[in-house]
C-alpha cells in the first residue's frame, strides 16, 4: 500500500486478545460492511488490520508504523489488555502526535481517534486515554448504559445480531466516516522501536468477570486452499480452519465463533486452537491446568492427513473431560454419504460405539444447526462437572498441636463447720 494513499482507518487492539477470541475479526468485518452500506469508499482506501495486511517476512514494525502514520482515522479497542500492551501505547502516541500537529496547523480538534469500549477497564484510565470520550453519539440511554457496563465484546458474545450490537457498530461507523472524509491529518513515518508508550507506568488489572472455567476448542477442518479430499463443494471453507462454516448458508457465525459464544454463555472462558500433532500432549497439559476441551471436527477433513493419525491416537486414550462434536448440515447432500461416516468410524474406533449416547453426551456426530448450541452446552457442563469430580482433596499443612478441649469443671464442696452432729444436712445423715 503506497503511503500517498493511506488507509481509511487503522484498527488498534491488543493482539493477544484476538488470539483468544474471534470477536475482533467479526467486529472488523461488521464495521467494514456498515461503512460500505453508508457509502464509504473502503475499497479504494481499505482499512488496516495487521493480520490481513502484513505478509510473512515483512518488517511488521515498519508496516504498522507506516499504517498508523498515514491512516485517516484510528479505532482503538480499549480494554485492560490494550492499556497493558506497549505496542498499543506506541500506536496511540503516533496517532495522537498527528492530531497535535493538525491542531497546531489548523486550530481544529479532529475527532479522528475513536476509542471503543471493548472490555471494561476498572479503575482510573491512563491520562493520555482519559482525555478522549468514548463514541456514544446516537445511542439511547439504555444502549449507553449497557455499553458502558459490559463492553462491546460481551454484547457481541451474547447477541451478535441483536439491536444493541448493531446500533453501536452503526454509531462507530458514523464516527469513522466523519473523521476519514472531513479531515486530512499530517502524515508520519515513525520508527516504533523508538516511539514512547503513551501508557507507560500505568497498568490496570484484568477484569475476570464471572467465568467459572476454561475450555479450549480445538478445530480440525479444511480450508479453501487445501479442501478435504473428495469434497466437491468448497463454499463451506475459508482461509483457515477457524473460518470453517459447516451450516448453510456458509457465513458467520463460523463453527469456531459460534462455539465460543455458547461456551461464554455457559460462564466459561473459551480459547481457540487447531488440532495438531501435539493434540494429546495439550489435552494432558490442559487437564493438569484444570481445563476442559472440545474438538470441533470436520468429518471430511478427519478422514485424511494431517488430522487422521492425530485423531486416531486421541481415540485410543481416555480423555474424560474432552468432548467431540461433528456438525452436519441437513441439505448438504455430500455429507450424508454412508462412506463418509464409515470412514469417520474407522478414525474413532473406540469412541464410535458411544456416539450420541443419551447417558454420555461427550461424543456427538451429525449434529445439525438447530441442535448445535444445546449439544455443545451440555457437553461443556458435563465436562466441567467431571473435572470437578476428579479434583484432588486439599490437604492442609501440618501445624501446632491443638489445645485440649474445654471440660466442664465442678467446684469443690466448701468445708462445713458443725458444732453438733445434728447440724449436718439430712442427706449426709441418710447416706451414713
Amino acid at each position: 500500500m503506497p503511503l500517498a494513499q493511506g488507509f481509511y482507518f487503522f484498527l488498534s487492539y491488543a493482539r493477544r486478545e484476538d488470539r483468544q477470541d474471534a470477536f475482533v475479526s467479526r467486529f472488523h468485518a461488521d464495521l467494514l460492511a456498515e461503512l460500505q452500506a453508508k457509502g464509504a469508499d473502503c475499497e479504494g482506501q481499505p482499512a488496516f488490520r495487521d493480520l490481513e495486511q502484513i505478509r510473512m517476512g515483512t518488517d511488521w514494525e515498519k508496516a504498522i508504523g507506516d499504517a498508523v502514520g498515514n491512516c485517516r482515522a484510528m479505532v482503538a479497542l480499549c480494554s485492560p489488555g490494550y492499556v497493558n500492551s506497549p505496542y498499543c501505547g506506541k500506536e496511540w502516541t503516533v496517532f495522537q502526535d498527528r492530531l497535535t500537529r493538525f491542531r497546531h496547523d489548523t486550530d481544529i480538534d479532529a475527532p479522528s481517534l475513536i476509542p471503543v469500549r471493548w472490555r471494561p477497564v476498572r479503575g482510573a484510565l491512563p491520562p493520555e486515554m482519559s482525555r478522549y470520550q468514548y463514541t456514544e453519539r446516537g445511542m439511547d440511554l439504555r444502549t449507553r448504559e449497557e455499553y458502558a457496563e459490559r463492553g462491546l465484546m460481551h454484547i457481541m458474545r451474547t447477541d451478535p445480531a441483536g439491536a444493541t450490537y448493531r446500533t453501536i457498530v452503526s454509531v462507530i461507523a458514523d464516527a469513522v466516516r466523519r473523521a476519514a472524509e472531513r479531515y486530512r491529518l499530517p502524515r508520519l513515518s515513525p520508527d516504533l522501536r523508538t516511539v514512547r508508550n503513551a501508557f507507560e507506568g500505568h497498568e490496570v488489572g484484568e477484569h475476570l468477570g464471572s467465568e467459572t472455567g476454561s475450555v479450549r476448542v480445538f478445530v480440525a477442518a479444511g480450508t479453501v486452499a487445501a479442501p478435504p479430499e473428495g469434497r466437491r463443494n468448497s463454499q463451506y471453507y475459508g482461509r483457515s480452519p477457524y473460518d470453517w462454516a459447516p451450516y448453510h448458508p456458509p457465513v458467520h457465525p463460523t463453527a469456531a465463533f459460534r462455539a465460543q459464544q455458547v461456551i461464554n454463555d455457559s460462564r466459561c472462558m473459551a480459547h481457540l486452537d487447531e488440532v495438531g500433532d501435539d493434540l494429546v500432549r495439550k489435552l494432558e497439559e490442559g487437564l493438569r491446568n484444570r481445563e476442559t476441551s472440545v474438538l470441533l471436527i470436520d468429518a471430511w477433513a478427519a478422514r485424511r492427513e494431517p488430522y487422521r493419525t492425530v485423531l486416531a491416537a486421541f481415540d485410543q486414550q481416555n480423555h474424560p473431560v474432552t468432548g467431540v462434536l461433528v456438525p452436519c448440515h441437513e441439505t448438504d447432500e455430500e455429507s450424508h454419504a454412508d462412506t463418509l461416516w464409515h470412514d469417520l468410524s474407522q478414525v474413532f474406533q473406540r469412541n464410535w460405539m458411544r456416539r450420541n449416547d443419551a447417558w454420555d453426551p461427550l461424543f456427538r456426530v451429525r449434529v445439525d444447526k438447530g441442535h448445535f448450541d444445546d449439544k455443545l452446552s451440555v457437553m461443556v457442563t458435563v465436562a466441567q462437572n467431571r473435572l470437578a469430580e476428579r479434583a484432588d482433596p486439599v490437604v492442609l499443612p501440618e501445624g501446632p498441636a491443638a489445645p485440649p478441649l474445654p471440660a466442664l469443671g465442678v467446684p469443690a464442696r466448701p468445708p462445713m463447720v458443725c458444732d453438733e452432729p445434728d447440724d449436718l444436712p439430712e442427706a449426709y445423715l441418710t447416706d451414713g
